[in-house]
């Protein structure tokens, strides 16, 4: 052990000293090396009786220690010795063959040639959007084989060449990074009949996920990347739905961009880890599939557990809002199913206005106006469903939800003209003109 400690210490010593340089200078010209590297027609040469070192007892000594002046089989064994200990065959190359460490630096400097990756630029405008640069592999000296032979060269003489051996780097390559751009899962829902406030915050909101990158095991956030709905970030006023009932709030239309993000992040096989429902059955998704958000805490949170990036675009051109999700590709194709239940239908009320408070939209009963959609109340559940080569794999259950019942409310004017309307033609007029 203490033999093993000692010669651990003097390697250590030598190998991360240099030669030192003094006036008087002497030449080591016993039993010297010489060794030409050979590398594309570019020759490097090791001399060891070039190599030049203070003149004093102490240097000598641990010269004599590395056999700098024994012969090759001399300085062979030595360098076995050191293998034994553990140590590699670059580390016992320098031990014995004091300076030929920067030699073999010279030669690595020359032969490498780096690597170029292949690269992944992704622009979420285009219609192709990405853009995969080609890879270029590079080279680099194999030190521990050129070691190795030039240990096993000095076995048998103390002057000869070696051809330098390389080893090629890969790099990361074109047809990879495809692979890591596969389209996931698309999904989209229509926003035609909204108005143009909503529509705006609807392409707003879906702005802040066109071109996001998602690293792997990233946790995301619908509300920290959306931010607040506030005028001062640019959110209009719209119907929002609150306590059952829709009411004019700013941010409206949100909740169908988290939703159609929400069903994106189901179909590419991602994980959802939070998620509401609307009090009140949404008209642009199924039930049960719906994602609703709010500054309140109501998040929609999905997170990447895949090994690579997914990458996220969005549109909205005013007649749908589009999500697009790519990463590796998925081992299943994934669809959801929703099914009701339960269902309670919405009723319809007619509402005179008598105090003139609509008048700027109704006067006469012949006149009419929807105040209120209504909305059927519905119990329901979801599935998320795997297939492969077009059977079933697996089924699992998303969710079950339950949604209240809204009544439609007509507002009609209070004031006759022409031949006095009965309630039932009332109620026949406004059936025809509203919409739920």
């Amino acid at each position: 052990m203490k033999f093993k400690l000692f010669y651990i210490a003097i390697l250590t010593v030598f190998l991360v000293s240099t030669v030192c340089f003094l006036p008087k200078k002497v030449e080591a010209k016993q039993n010297h090396v010489k060794i030409t590297f050979c590398c594309d027609e570019k020759t490097f040469v090791y001399d060891q009786s070039k190599v030049v070192f203070d003149k004093n007892f102490k240097t000598n000594s641990a010269l004599q220690r590395r056999g700098f002046f024994d012969d090759c089989l001399a300085k062979a064994k030595i360098a076995k010795q050191v293998l034994q200990m553990g140590f590699d065959e670059c580390v016992a190359t320098q031990y014995v063959l004091v300076g030929i460490g920067e030699v073999i630096d010279d030669v690595c400097r020359f032969a490498c040639k780096t690597q170029t990756d292949s690269t992944i630029v992704f622009n979420p405008n285009n219609d192709n959007p990405f853009e995969i640069t080609k890879e270029k592999n590079g080279i680099c000296v194999d030190k521990q084989k050129l070691c190795r032979m030039v240990l096993e060269k000095l076995e048998k003489t103390n002057n000869f060449s070696i051809t330098v051996p390389t080893k090629q780097l890969t790099a990361v390559s074109q047809e990879s990074n495809v692979a890591k751009t596969k389209l996931k899962a698309t999904f989209e829902t229509n926003c035609a009949n909204s108005n143009q406030n909503r529509k705006d915050n609807i392409a707003l909101a879906l702005s802040k996920f066109n071109g996001m990158v998602v690293e792997a095991g990233q946790k995301v956030s619908f509300n920290q990347v959306v931010g607040k709905r506030t005028e001062e970030n640019g959110y209009k006023s719209a119907k929002v739905i609150l306590n059952g009932k829709y009411v004019d709030g700013i941010g409206g239309g949100v909740c169908q961009a988290s939703t159609t993000l929400y069903n994106a992040i189901l179909l590419s096989g991602l994980p959802v880890s939070e998620w509401h429902r609307h009090t009140l059955k949404s008209n642009y998704v199924s039930p049960s599939l719906d994602a609703m958000v709010n500054d309140n805490g109501a998040d929609l949170v999905f997170v990447n557990d895949t090994n690579e990036k997914i990458y996220i675009k969005t549109k909205c051109d005013g007649n749908t809002a589009k999500v697009w999700i790519y990463g590796v590709e998925n081992e299943f194709d994934f669809y959801t199913k929703s099914v009701v239940t339960k269902q309670t239908k919405a009723e319809q009320k007619t509402l005179v206005d008598e105090n003139g408070e609509y008048s700027d939209k109704v006067f006469y009963v012949d006149e009419s106006f929807c105040l209120q959609n209504g909305s059927d109340g519905v119990e329901s559940v979801s599935y998320i469903i795997a297939t492969k080569n077009g059977k079933t794999v697996w089924q699992k259950l998303l969710r079950k939800d339950v949604y209240a019942k809204t009544d439609k409310i007509v507002v009609v004017g209070a004031r006759q003209r022409g031949e006095t309307k009965t309630k039932a033609d009332i109620k026949a007029q406004t059936d025809t003109i509203c919409q739920a």
